[in-house]
């Protein structure tokens, strides 16, 4: 299917304003710019969403969890761990605050989105410790934040999702979560450390598609602090992971045009293989990071609602998106 012209606008934008040679940015003017896209091309909620922001109790200093409530509801509700991505390096709750609270009214859930620590400050596997914190504190204090424990979800995108993976592995033994999301993940960073070939997607839209390989290659050396060899880590790539086994369902989201596409079919490959309760799907005419362009276009937004929705299903709630 075609470029959805929407996107294909915006991504004709981005490539308009770049300089031959790019010009020079800062760690800290590069997140500044990712902050400001994500809120641009976001699309917030249609009602009243409560927030709070809580220091995440024994994690590390700075470590934040922001709870994103639907304000009408009065009754416990469904609990989900939010993972964002960035490539480790980039992405906060400030971000991502219109997606987390419209993802809490379609959801029709407390999203606790989790502003772990980023490389390259923080290499691997700082991002990792601060997941398992976030989920052993979340699933201990579900009720008192009038969460049911019984309907603990989790979601991830990109880089968060490579976390998510990780932290359902971990927790296996608990079954802490009843659903989990993985939108267009990092499955893979060998190919981006020179410890394994490049996919169709890779070399398909390499350039030009908003993730590119360059940035991939980048996040790499940035979360792996130069130590290209741990991309064989399952914790790090988890199709390096020899047990997939007793997991919970898990959907798979990605976008035709993803350089990701290939690792979040692959991944589900390897899960069904394993037994597990998986789904993926892909849709048609979009990009990396459709979620976030939400706000711009109808079909990430048509996108958006399918996820939310899903997932809400998944987790024991009523049809119902915003």
């Amino acid at each position: 299917m075609p470029l959805d012209p929407q996107i294909r606008s915006m991504l004709d934008a981005l490539q308009a304003a770049r300089t031959d040679p790019p010009a020079p940015v800062t760690l800290e003017e590069s997140r500044a710019i990712y902050r400001k896209q994500y809120l641009d091309m976001s699309r917030g909620p249609d009602g009243g969403v409560v927030q709070e922001t809580i220091a995440l109790p024994g994690a590390a200093a700075g470590v934040t969890i922001t709870l994103y409530r639907p304000a009408t509801s009065g009754q416990a509700l469904p609990l989900i761990l939010y993972l964002h991505g960035g490539g480790f390096v980039l992405g906060d709750a400030q971000a991502y605050s219109k997606q987390s609270a419209r993802i809490a009214e379609s959801c029709g859930a407390i999203v606790g989105f989790l502003d772990y620590r980023l490389a390259p400050e923080h290499p691997f596997p700082a991002a990792l410790d601060d997941t398992l914190a976030a989920t052993r504190w979340l699933a201990d204090n579900a009720p008192r934040l009038g969460a049911d424990t019984d309907r603990f979800g989790l979601m991830g995108d990109s880089a968060g999702g490579n976390l998510a993976i990780r932290a359902m592995i971990e927790v296996r033994p608990q079954t802490l979560f009843r659903a989990v999301t993985l939108l267009y993940p990092v499955t893979d960073f060998r190919p981006y450390c020179s410890l394994a070939p490049h996919s169709a997607s890779d070399e398909d839209y390499r350039t030009g598609y908003y993730l590119e390989r360059p940035a991939m290659e980048y996040f790499g050396r940035a979360y792996l602090a130069g130590n290209l060899e741990r991309s064989a880590d399952p914790r790090v790539s988890p199709l390096a992971e020899s047990d997939l086994g007793g997991l919970p369902p898990v959907a798979i989201y990605g976008g035709e045009y993803d350089l990701l596409w290939d690792q979040g079919r692959a991944f589900a490959k390897r899960l069904k293989a394993a037994g597990a309760n998986v789904a993926y799907r892909c849709f048609d005419g979009l990009i990396h990071n459709f979620m976030q362009q939400a706000g711009l276009s109808e079909a990430s937004d048509r996108a958006f609602r399918i996820v939310c929705a899903e997932m809400r299903a998944a987790l024991g709630q009523a049809a119902g998106v915003s």
